[in-house]
């Protein structure tokens, strides 16, 4: 079982179907072979349990990825390891909320974790996973956070909801709907959220608007740690990789490690101020 789901979550067969066109048809017969009869993923990471509704097969080739060892999964170890209890977390591109259930264990009761989703159907079943794993200790916003204040586009592909941007489309056949944007400081501010030590972001190529946006909440002492995904093909037009890092660098992140993988462009900076 664990071999086929390592073969199916392959990049180059991924590529291969595709190319055939096989992909739908393949992703519908993997979803109805592998999907749990419960309709509930089980996922263990770092000595917590956490578990999943699974509603699509994009959600459950997530999940199956972190499982097998995915890179994705690296990155919330890292998270795990250095995450304390008590500490205030944020997750900020918070999906359907695997992130945002582990970063809950790690943070424990007397911790806090809050969650930025803007998308309605992944709000929707984020706030559906929180409740299925009994969280108490996550305040969740229905929000994107950038460096302003406003009604953006957010684009999303019907055979794909886990993906959105809020920068460009990445096939024609993608659609939109409109979300709130909010500027990172004032709405922290607004809301009386408490300083987060760790931030993870991932909001497919808003990142470094995210950062300037939340420039004060970065800078101040007690933010120790971020784990940002930056995806190249999706930064704004004159946006660059190196402006991502920078803006880190400048807010007192001293220490920048890259993980990348090597079959896609996108990669994640773990930034510390250590």
């Amino acid at each position: 079982m664990q071999l086929l789901k390592r073969l199916t979550n392959r990049p180059e067969l991924i590529w291969l179907a595709r190319a055939c066109g096989l992909r739908e048809f393949l992703r519908k017969c993997y979803f109805r072979w592998a999907r749990p009869a419960d309709g509930i993923f089980q996922l263990k990471l770092a000595g917590m349990n956490a578990q999943f509704y699974v509603h699509t097969p994009e959600e459950l080739r997530m999940l199956g990825k972190v499982e097998t060892r995915d890179w994705e999964r690296e990155v919330m170890e890292f998270l795990a390891r250095n995450v304390q209890t008590g500490d205030v977390a944020y997750d900020i591109g918070s999906n359907i909320g695997l992130y945002t259930v582990f970063l809950s264990r790690a943070v424990g009761n007397h911790g806090q974790v809050i969650a930025y989703e803007p998308a309605r159907q992944s709000y929707e079943s984020l706030r559906d996973n929180l409740t299925l794993n009994a969280v108490t200790n996550v305040r969740a916003f229905q929000v994107a956070l950038g460096d302003h204040s406003g009604k953006e586009k957010l684009y999303f592909s019907d055979a794909d909801l886990l993906f959105s941007s809020l920068t460009r489309p990445r096939s024609p056949k993608m659609t939109h709907q409109i979300v709130q944007v909010v500027e990172g400081d004032k709405f922290r501010e607004a809301e009386n959220l408490p300083i987060p030590r760790v931030v993870k972001i991932d909001v497919e190529g808003y990142e470094y608007a995210v950062i300037r946006g939340l420039r004060r909440t970065l800078s101040n002492p007690a933010c120790q740690l971020v784990a940002c995904e930056v995806h190249p093909t999706l930064l704004p037009d004159g946006v660059k990789p190196e402006q991502v890092l920078d803006s880190l660098k400048s807010l007192g992140f001293t220490r920048i490690d890259i993980l990348r993988c090597h079959v896609i462009p996108d990669y994640h900076v773990l930034a510390s101020k250590g």
